[in-house]
């Protein structure tokens, strides 16, 4: 009888192993998933700060640049402990905080969430808790905090305290996990409710995440009524964190088993904010998910179960491909607007990369789903049928028509598996619904993958198609009928199309090719009010891997900003991603400076982009300046500044100087320059030239006007009307 179990045991297993999903993509938007039938589910992810993690880019130089990869999505920073920088009535430490937020903000969108983890322990109880009757200290010290980053500091104690980063902080979180340290519901809401109009009194353009729940059995149902019911201050994002065990002795198919419950707590947090009218149209994001939420609480104990303390591998392993996947999935059909990784730089249970910046396997699964599956823009999500209950598959379609589909193999080998290998899944795409495509790119995420990441393979695309994961993993295949293409003659100065094959740090540059971006032209978006997002429609412009700040996208055409990390420079690598997909890369020369005048109307030559100073009118033969006159004059190529160019800002007054010398002739007359530097308000590369027209120019309409800036000269045939 033994025998007889074993074979049939065997069997069992052996057919697993050869098992075969039928998947059936469809052509139609399945409208009753996602935000109205899209995935709008951006990746992202986080830090904590405390004393233990503030030195970490410090020890981990290269950790900024696999930051920046990531393209996270508001890159999410806890403050707890002292991280928090009030130690005291009046007294201030921001070290530990400068010294981890600033390489942050330097990295990624620039623009993270700060989460006010917790409170200062004088404003708290003997077990770290904020004490109730702190509410309003704690408030105020939260206001100081905006001011800090966003408002050109505070004064206390007769000492200033401001952030040596010029960009500003405009998401904040509003405490961590309060359902686990010690705040009751309706606590939370008083909380809340105190904190939010102090803050925003501050600085009206910041934003708000609420709530942030430790979510195991039951809180959201616990907590999250009586904050709907109660809460009267602006909140902008609804957020939760989300953690398949505390356990590292839960199986493998006990934590797989977890994951449609977050997608059920997301769906009810939009039910009840639809409770409340304020609240109806707020996001819910996630800003924290890895499998295992146990961690060493001291003497080789768990801080969850009260056992010896022992790494979960899973965090790492191949494992963590089928789950992420399978998460992403849920969350993305269940409308999640965000998911966050925790953490970014940790161990093997929960890092990105480990302590010198080096990636984990985990990093490589999330970097293919933040590239090719972007939000902004998101996809629509198209109906899939299935059989078989152990794998996932998710189709969505960008807005340039290609597909991409997601497969994730959670199969468990063996009921009692921790960290197993899994076994074969092979998905039979039936693909036919979809047309036809002329490029299909497969990356795999399992136990093969290298430590350096997957290499994209090549396929043959047809209307049927298979993908085998031998064990634990996921894979995205994607389905194209284009390739972002880039030539090196592409690249030009954006205001005299000219200097191609070369450019200077900060020059705004127009980069021609196909397949580029949307067919839709997009224009500039902001990813704080004072900051051009490096990401548009979908499109990201790289120098050397550097996201630049893109200013314009269409299929043909993307403007974008040279980042000032090129300075120094002989060559410069250039790529156009769209949607996932790389143009080829192209070596461009760099140069000190490339000055460019732009005409006004964007053709290169002909009436400049000149304003009189006189009267704030723009310069034309039926607004013409007078001999003597002041204009300004706008332009770009003027290479680094005496102060630290910042990619993407928009300076708020005169600064950022060229440190090449500037001088200018109108009407081949030299001119006396009064000011040559950012010009405020606008993207930082865009030049504002300040010069006088000489008294003995000549009148007319067209008038020559060029701009010298080191040992470079503008184009000719820009012109200025003189009366």
């Amino acid at each position: 009888m033994k025998l007889c179990s074993l074979v049939l045991l065997s069997v069992v297993i052996a057919s697993a192993q050869s098992s075969t999903v039928n998947v059936q993509v469809g052509n139609q938007i399945n409208p009753q998933v996602g935000v109205n039938g899209r995935l709008q589910l951006a990746m992202s992810t986080s830090f904590q700060l405390a004393p233990w993690s503030y030195q970490f880019f410090s020890q981990a130089p290269q950790a900024g640049a696999a930051l920046g990869a990531l393209y996270p999505w508001h890159t999410r920073v806890q403050v707890i402990s002292t991280g928090i920088p009030l130690t005291a009535p009046d007294t201030w430490d921001f070290s530990e905080l400068d010294a981890m937020l600033s390489p942050i903000q330097a990295a990624g969108d620039h623009s993270p969430e700060f989460q006010i983890g917790t409170a200062p322990a004088y404003l708290s109880d003997s077990s770290g808790h904020i004490l109730p009757g702190s509410f309003s200290d704690f408030a105020q010290m939260s206001a100081n905090l905006v001011r800090y980053y966003n408002t050109g500091g505070f004064d206390d104690a007769g000492a200033h305290y401001q952030s040596p980063t010029p960009y500003p902080v405009t998401w904040w979180g509003i405490f961590n996990e309060p359902n686990i340290n010690g705040l009751t519901a309706q606590q939370y809401v008083t909380l809340y409710n105190t904190m939010v109009p102090v803050m925003a009194q501050v600085d009206p353009s910041i934003k708000f995440l609420a709530v942030e729940l430790a979510d195991f059995y039951q809180q959201p149902q616990s907590y999250l009524p009586t904050f709907v019911a109660g809460v009267t201050a602006r909140v902008d994002i609804a957020a939760t964190h989300f953690y398949s065990t505390c356990n590292q002795k839960d199986t493998d198919a006990t934590i797989f088993a977890t994951v449609p419950g977050f997608a059920a707590d997301v769906e009810y947090f939009h039910s009840e904010l639809a409770a409340n009218p304020a609240l109806a149209a707020v996001p819910v994001w996630v800003t924290e998910n890895n499998v295992n939420a146990d961690y060493d609480a001291g003497n080789g104990i768990s801080a969850c179960n009260g056992t010896p303390f022992v790494t979960d591998l899973r965090g790492t392993s191949p494992f963590f491909a089928a789950w992420r996947a399978y998460v992403f999935s849920q969350l993305g059909q269940a409308g999640t607007e965000a998911l966050y990784h925790w953490a970014f730089g940790a161990d093997q249970q929960f890092g990105e990369v480990d302590g010198s910046g080096r990636p984990f396997f985990s990093y490589w699964v999330d970097y293919y789903l933040s590239h090719w599956l972007p939000s902004p823009p998101g996809q629509d999500i198209l109906q899939v049928t299935a059989d078989g209950t152990d794998t996932d598959t998710l189709a969505a379609r960008n807005v340039d028509g290609s597909v991409v589909i997601l497969m994730s193999n959670r199969a468990v080998q063996n009921p009692n598996d921790n960290n197993g290998t899994g076994v074969p899944r092979t998905f039979a795409l039936d693909l036919s619904a979809l047309g036809s495509f002329s490029s299909a790119t497969l990356v795999t995420l399992d136990a093969a993958t290298p430590a350096a990441g997957p290499v994209p393979a090549a396929l043959n695309p047809s209307a049927q198609m298979q993908v085998t994961l031998p064990g634990y993993g996921a894979a995205l295949l994607r389905l194209a009928n284009t390739q972002p293409n880039l030539p090196a003659a592409g690249v030009v100065n954006a205001a005299s199309y000219g200097s191609p094959e070369a450019v200077a740090p900060g020059e705004i540059v127009s980069l021609f090719g196909t397949s580029i971006g949307p067919a839709v032209p997009a224009h500039l978006t902001l990813t704080n009010p004072r900051l051009v997002a490096n990401s548009l429609a979908g499109v990201h412009v790289l120098f050397d891997g550097v996201p630049a700040p893109v200013l314009y996208a269409s299929a043909g055409q993307v403007n974008a900003v040279v980042p000032y990390s090129v300075a120094g420079q002989l060559s410069t690598q250039v790529q156009v991603e769209y949607l996932g997909a790389l143009s080829a890369p192209v070596t461009l020369a760099v140069v000190a400076t490339a000055p460019g005048v732009f005409a006004l109307d964007g053709s290169g030559t002909g009436p400049g982009a000149i304003v009189n100073a006189a009267d704030g009118s723009v310069n034309s033969a039926a607004h013409p300046a007078a001999p003597g006159d002041w204009v300004s004059i706008y332009l770009t190529g003027a290479g680094a500044t005496t102060q630290a160019g910042v990619d993407g800002l928009l300076p708020s007054g005169p600064s950022y100087l060229p440190n090449a010398k500037v001088s200018v002739t109108i009407g081949n007359l030299d001119c006396n320059v009064n000011y040559a530097g950012a010009a405020p308000g606008y993207v930082s590369g865009l030049v504002q030239v300040n010069a006088q027209i000489p008294a003995s120019v000549a009148s007319g309409s067209d008038i020559p006007v060029q701009v010298k800036i080191g040992t470079a000269t503008s184009q000719a045939g820009v012109t200025l009307a003189v009366r």
